[in-house]
């Protein structure tokens, strides 16, 4: 993976000020599903693990009109994928700059944009970010 992103070139590392302090992660995975294999790249600024299976969601609670309701505070369900699915790190690249990790992820989804997966909607968070194959031959 690191002579992959070696290859890219980035103008400005710092562009998205908020990223800049921020370490993240470039992965590149594997997704089984029953039946069809595809290949997911994507960025986190948490754990790969995290990313793939969610955090638990924690609430709050606030009035509103004299009543006490309950709010979603944090949390999220990761890629939202159905049960059965597996999902395996095919490569992943630790950065010190988010900034950085997120323009060389979407560069490579621009330069494999004709590639991406086009079928049916797999997945509740990060679908757009499928391709039918190995397009960074990476997998073994």
């Amino acid at each position: 993976m690191q002579t992959i992103v070696n290859n890219i070139s980035i103008k400005n590392a710092n562009k998205y000020p908020k990223l800049r302090l921020r370490a993240a992660t470039l992965y590149y995975l594997r997704i089984e599903f029953t039946n069809l294999i595809v290949y997911k790249i994507g960025y986190t600024t948490t754990s790969l693990l995290e990313r793939v299976h969610g955090r638990p969601t924690s609430y709050r609670y606030v009035i509103r009109k004299g009543k006490r309701t309950r709010v979603r505070a944090a949390g999220h369900n990761g890629m939202g994928l159905p049960l059965g699915t597996r999902v395996y790190v095919v490569a992943s690249l630790d950065h010190h700059n988010a900034s950085y990790v997120y323009q060389v992820e979407q560069a490579l989804h621009t330069k494999y944009a004709l590639q991406r997966y086009k079928g049916e909607w797999l997945m509740e968070n990060g679908n757009t970010e499928l391709y039918m194959r190995d397009i960074l031959e990476l997998d073994n």
